[in-house]
C-alpha cells in the first residue's frame, strides 16, 4: 500500500508518500518509474539568490483536476469494449515487470503552499540526479531509490518535505487490483492529438482501499480514488492520469488531494523496448487552511543492465498518425 504520511513542520505539515510493504507496490513503482520524488528547501545562501532562481520559472497555479466533470469531446463511436481495454492496460504493467531493473534520470521539482486566502507562504524548486534499483527479478521486488543533487541544487532540508509515491496510481491497472475499482469506458476521446479510450475508475463499495493511504506518526488512513485514465487503444499504454479523493479525511483535515500526470513514450533501442514514462506530474493538496502544490519533470533517462548503459533523450509527444513526417 501507498501511504501518504503527514507530520509536523514550521509552518506546515509535510507529506511522504512511503512505497508499498508488498510486492505490488514496487510494481507500481515499476509502471511509472521514478515519479518518487524528494523536495529540498532552499539553500542557506543569500535570500536575493533564492529569490533569483523562483523568478525563472513561472508561478504555479492551483488547477486541480475534477475527474467528475464531464468532457465535451467524448464520443461513443466506435464502441469502447472495456475488457479489451483493461486486458491491454495489464500487458503493458506486466511488461515493465518483466523488463526494468534500474533506471535514473533527472528530476526537477517545484513546490508551492499557500495560506487560506491564496497568498504563497513557500516556495522551492530544486533539481535532482535519481536513481531507482529494483533489485533482483527472480525475488520480491525491492525499491533502493538515491537522490544526487545538481549542481545549484541542494537537499539540506531533504526529510522536512518530501514527496513519493506518486507512481502507486498506476497499479489501479494491474491485474491483481482491477478488481478493487468499478470501471467504466466514457468512449473514445483525444489526448494531445491523440484517440484514447477514456476509462473511469471508482473505489469499489464495501472494499478496503489497498492502493493509498494517509498517515500521521500515531494511525493509518486508507484514502478511497476515483479518476480517469486516457488509454492508448492500439496499445494500452496509460497516456494520462488524474485522481481525486472520494472523499476527504476530516480527522487529518484533508478536504482534497488530486493528481494530474502526463506519461509519453522512451525508447530503450538495447533492449528493444519502448516504455511510457512519466513527464510530468502535479499533485494538489487542500487542507482548508493551507494548500500545497508539487510539480515534477523528468528528463535524461537511463536505463542500466548488466552488460549495457544506455544514455535515452527526453520523452517525447507521441506523433499525430494523421501527420506527415
Amino acid at each position: 500500500m501507498s501511504t501518504r504520511k503527514l507530520r509536523s513542520l514550521p509552518r506546515a505539515r509535510g507529506i511522504t508518500w512511503q512505497s508499498f510493504a508488498a510486492r505490488f507496490s514496487a510494481i507500481a513503482l515499476l509502471s511509472v518509474i521514478v515519479l518518487l520524488a524528494a523536495l529540498a528547501t532552499t539553500k542557506s545562501s543569500p535570500d536575493a539568490a533564492a529569490q533569483e532562481k523562483q523568478k525563472k520559472a513561472p508561478a504555479l497555479h492551483w488547477d486541480p483536476p475534477q475527474v467528475d466533470a464531464p468532457i465535451s469531446s467524448v464520443s461513443a463511436t466506435p464502441p469502447c469494449v472495456l475488457s479489451d481495454v483493461l486486458k491491454l492496460a495489464a500487458q503493458r504493467t506486466g511488461e515493465l515487470i518483466e523488463h526494468l531493473q534500474n533506471f535514473d534520470a533527472h528530476e526537477q521539482i517545484r513546490y508551492q503552499e499557500t495560506d487560506r486566502l491564496g497568498i504563497p507562504t513557500m516556495a522551492v524548486a530544486e533539481k535532482f540526479d535519481y536513481l531507482v534499483d529494483f533489485g533482483a527479478q527472480s525475488g520480491p521486488l525491492n525499491v533502493r531509490e538515491s537522490r544526487t543533487p545538481l549542481a545549484g541544487s541542494d537537499d539540506a532540508n531533504f526529510n522536512v518535505i518530501v514527496d513519493k509515491g506518486l507512481p502507486a496510481l498506476a497499479l489501479i491497472f494491474h491485474p491483481d487490483l482491477q478488481r478493487d475499482y468499478e470501471m467504466r469506458c466514457e468512449g473514445i476521446a483525444q489526448w494531445k492529438s491523440q484517440p484514447a479510450w477514456v476509462v473511469y475508475f471508482r473505489q469499489m463499495p464495501g472494499t478496503r482501499p489497498r492502493t493509498l493511504s494517509m498517515t500521521t506518526a500515531t494511525s493509518s488512513f486508507p484514502a478511497s480514488l476515483k479518476g480517469r485514465a486516457w488509454i492508448a487503444p492500439d496499445s494500452g499504454q496509460i497516456m494520462h492520469l488524474e485522481t481525486n479523493l472520494v472523499k476527504g479525511i476530516p480527522i487529518i483535515e484533508l478536504i482534497s488531494d488530486a493528481i494530474s500526470i502526463d506519461y509519453a513514450p522512451v525508447t530503450f533501442s538495447s533492449r528493444n523496448i519502448e516504455l511510457w514514462l512519466p513527464k510530468s506530474a502535479v499533485a494538489y493538496t487542500d487542507y482548508g487552511k493551507r494548500r500545497t502544490i508539487f510539480e515534477h519533470t523528468f528528463s535524461d533517462f537511463q536505463l542500466f543492465s548488466v552488460q549495457t548503459q544506455q544514455v535515452i533523450e527526453n520523452p517525447k509527444e507521441p506523433k499525430n498518425p494523421e501527420q506527415k513526417p
